[in-house]
């Protein structure tokens, strides 16, 4: 049986890039300042909570808000005869 070759999500040089971008991020927050790096789902999504522990209320609360923004499909309805 052959292995299966690992294979990295990102290239060293990118992972090096995202790196010393959230680290700049978070020296950035720290210190009061505007992201240099923002994340396009935080505008996206104005409910996001920030990492940390929540609590289950908190955490439906959230879910309640985010499905006003992006309600899901509606399901299809199956009548047996």
């Amino acid at each position: 049986m052959r292995k299966k070759k690992a294979y990295n999500v990102k290239p060293p040089d990118l992972e090096a890039r995202a790196i010393a971008e959230r680290e700049a991020n978070e020296r950035a927050a720290a210190a009061g300042e505007p992201l240099p790096f923002p994340n396009m789902w935080d505008f996206l999504d104005p409910t996001k909570l920030s990492p940390g522990e929540h609590t289950v209320e908190e955490v439906h609360q959230r879910y309640l808000e985010f499905r006003k923004i992006c309600a899901p499909r509606p399901r299809k309805k199956y009548i047996v005869s």
